[in-house]
């Protein structure tokens, strides 16, 4: 038998919109595979997906939950006075706490999936939430309080949701600033890190607020993704194993029906990295 210390595995799921519910079907065959995780790391749509896995929901219970989080009415109410705000800044006095759409429906859905009370101390495996401080710019890690609020600020993505207040600081998506945090499952003392992430292809119509919207953060964060790929690639503070769903097509953030097909393409993306995977902790 092996005195060797159990090496400590970590999910990191990246920024990805709806994309990133192909982490649950890399989940799924890594644990039909033996194939433990110790910790969970998410950012922006990987947040809340990984909130399912956190939480110890069974591969398929967690699957029908991920229904429950994201719906296709996220984006059905409209706020005009914020609207307003930006067309009239001068009469009507532009907050940084601007968002196209209302919060109701988003936080409807995440509290339908995890729980309203539900915080962090409650998972069964240790969660890691990246976010974004609207006025520094900085990454913020959240690791206690609310569930919801954590994961809600991670997905804010800028100009389509507002910012998310948490322990006094405005915050929004994660992948401004961290969009694969790798970098975070290693000063958490990951020993093998199983990374998932997501390019996101140029939208083909840029004739509405929130395409355009959509548009810069994609560009930005595609370039911040490219740079933590490289990066990733030269840690040696643990073994990083980079998992890339492939789509052919663009998938929208209301393309729910096809989540199921996404988490498919998450465990097909894995398969070819399981057999190292066993050598690694064998």
């Amino acid at each position: 038998m092996s005195d060797a210390p159990k090496q400590r595995v970590a999910l990191v799921i990246g920024s990805g919109g709806l994309k990133c519910a192909a982490a649950l079907g890399t989940w799924r065959r890594l644990t039909e595979a033996g194939i433990g995780i110790d910790f969970v790391v998410g950012c922006s749509g990987g947040a809340i997906f990984g909130a399912l896995v956190a939480l110890g929901f069974a591969p398929e219970q967690a699957v029908k939950t991920a229904m429950l989080a994201w719906k296709s009415d996220v984006t059905s109410q409209v706020n005009y006075r914020d609207i307003a705000e930006m067309a009239l800044p001068k009469w009507l006095k532009f907050s940084e706490r601007f968002g196209i759409f209302r919060d109701a429906p988003i936080l409807r859905g995440f509290e339908a999936a995890y729980g309203k009370f539900t915080m962090f101390e409650h998972t069964r495996i240790p969660f890691h939430v990246v976010c974004t401080d609207l006025l520094t710019g900085e990454p913020v890690v959240i690791t206690r309080g609310r569930l919801v609020d954590a994961v809600r600020a991670s997905a804010g993505i800028p100009l389509l949701f507002e910012p998310r207040e948490v322990d006094g600081r405005l915050l929004v998506d994660g992948a401004l600033s961290d969009p694969l945090p790798v970098d975070v499952a290693v000063r958490a003392g990951a020993d093998l890190i199983i990374a998932v992430g997501f390019e996101t292809p140029p939208q083909k119509d840029v004739r509405t607020v929130g395409a355009y919207a959509m548009q810069m953060f994609s560009n930005m964060t595609n370039q911040l993704l490219a740079y933590q790929f490289a990066s990733a690639s030269l840690m040696h503070h643990a073994e990083i194993i980079t998992i890339v769903p492939p789509f052919e097509y663009n998938i929208g953030l209301n393309d729910v029906a096809k989540i199921p097909f996404i988490i498919e393409q998450g465990a097909l993306a894995v398969e070819p990295h399981l057999d190292y995977l066993k050598r690694l902790l064998g």
